[in-house]
């Protein structure tokens, strides 16, 4: 007899590459691996992206527990309800980052079990970490608190927040007259983190090696750089759907060789697919960029049906963060320190687009961004997501997206409403609705256009 699968299996997003295809076995060897590092007595540190200490704690032999993949796991095998449920049940609302909430209540949870997994985790589960590494950036606010309230559940685990800023935009002014200070206040606090691990490790740092892990992650962000413009070519060899599975080793494997490998293949297979003129789909009708905002893990299916309407989606400025390190103003090979380096890098990325901001009164990084991509993709129309929950990264997209009409040209736009992991925010029956309408405008303007 066969046995009935589950809902989450019944309905799984079709990939474009193979290299996406092969994301979801990575990601389960990269969770297998946090309580192998537990039982062999390997420090375990729970972690955010895009935080900067990629390099600093793989150096050091500590092995990243990466807390909001898991909650997008949970999330896409459409089992996170649970844990939300029981993170409401410690009155924490649910209006707050669904991301945490799922940690917070994953953690109660297991705590409240004696450490033991709560019955069927996904994927095996959260470990108990050994430190936990908060990040007071100005791109989400619950990560100066969340590890703050895990500290509820697990109070002998000691926790570190890296402050990481960089230059606000303004037109009045160049970045470049602070741009040292902040530099140095962030090579203090990368130095103060190493500081930190060394105590409550009992590791210390090796310089070399973190050197090394710094060009090698240099090289990744060049490479990944180098395989995302491919995606230019029409029709386009690789859709958002696909860098939905590519953000995990963009995101999660940086300073890894295996990430930089992933890269490669990548960036081979996508060659081969425009050599061979293979698209996302054989009818390639309306391009789209991904405006912003986090998908909806559990409905990755959605890009699928904008396939099946002729859409695909060349380019998206989600997890999309890596710019070519050989086209910002800095020679990084004068750069001897490696916490400099990583502070540098870090910096230029968020300023890359000032310099151009500037040539359009008005304008703003984030919006250029959009520009870029509109011009050098071909984009037909603009999808962005606001999740409820996720307000620092989503409240500002329908403000970037009237910006970019008002000062560049008015392109057909639709802005779905969801949450990153609650599925109870979603109707598939409206969203694919409203899909169908938006495309029904991408063809009208085609048809006005001649």
């Amino acid at each position: 007899m066969t046995e009935e699968k589950k809902p989450e299996e019944r309905k799984k997003r079709r990939t474009a590459t193979e290299a996406a295809g092969r994301v979801g076995s990575m990601t389960k060897a990269m969770l297998a691996n946090v309580p192998q590092a537990k039982g062999e007595g390997r420090p375990i540190a729970y972690s955010f992206i895009c935080c900067c200490y990629d390099e600093i704690i793989r150096a050091m032999d500590i092995t990243p527990h990466w807390v909001e993949n898991y909650a997008g796991i949970c999330g896409a095998k459409r089992d996170a309800q649970r844990f939300l449920e029981r993170a409401e049940a410690e009155n924490l609302s649910r209006s707050l980052c669904t991301y945490a909430l799922c940690g917070l209540g994953f953690d109660a949870w297991r705590e409240e079990l004696g450490g033991e997994m709560p019955p069927d985790a996904p994927w095996g589960g959260q470990v108990k970490p050994d430190v936990m590494l908060g990040s007071g950036q100005m791109l989400c606010d619950p990560r100066n608190k969340w590890f703050q309230a895990a500290q509820h559940y697990m109070p002998d685990v000691p926790t570190y927040d890296l402050n990481l800023p960089w230059p606000p935009y303004e037109e009045d002014y160049d970045y470049r007259e602070v741009q040292d200070d902040y530099v140095k206040y962030m090579v203090a606090q990368l130095r103060g983190l190493v500081e930190f691990l060394e105590r409550h490790t009992n590791r210390k740092m090796d310089w070399d090696r973190l050197s090394e892990l710094v060009d090698l992650t240099d090289r990744t962000w060049n490479l990944v750089h180098e395989a995302y413009e491919l995606r230019r070519a029409v029709p386009t060899p690789m859709g958002t759907g696909d860098a939905m599975n590519t953000m995990v080793p963009l995101s999660f494997m940086m300073g890894t060789q295996q990430g930089y490998d992933f890269f490669k293949e990548l960036y081979d297979e996508l060659q081969q697919k425009i050599a061979r003129k293979e698209g996302v789909i054989p009818d390639e009708k309306y391009r789209l960029l991904w405006g912003g905002g986090l998908p909806s893990w559990f409905a990755l299916t959605d890009f699928n049906y904008f396939n099946s309407k002729g859409a695909v989606f060349p380019a998206e400025t989600t997890y999309r963060m890596v710019e070519a390190l050989y086209n910002f103003d800095i020679d990084f090979a004068r750069i001897t320190d490696p916490l400099e380096h990583i502070a540098w890098r870090w910096l230029k990325f968020w300023t890359c687009r000032y310099d151009k901001t500037r040539q359009r009164p008005g304008s703003h990084p984030d919006v250029e961004r959009l520009i870029d991509y509109i011009e050098d993709y071909q984009i037909d129309g603009v999808v962005m997501h606001e999740a409820f929950s996720c307000r620092s990264w989503h409240v500002g997209l329908i403000w970037q997206l009237n910006l970019l009409k008002k000062i560049y040209r008015d392109i057909p736009s639709l802005v779905l409403e969801s949450d990153i992991i609650d599925i109870s925010s979603y109707n598939e029956a409206d969203t694919r609705a409203r899909i169908d309408a938006f495309i029904d405008t991408l063809e009208a303007v085609k048809s006005r256009a001649g």
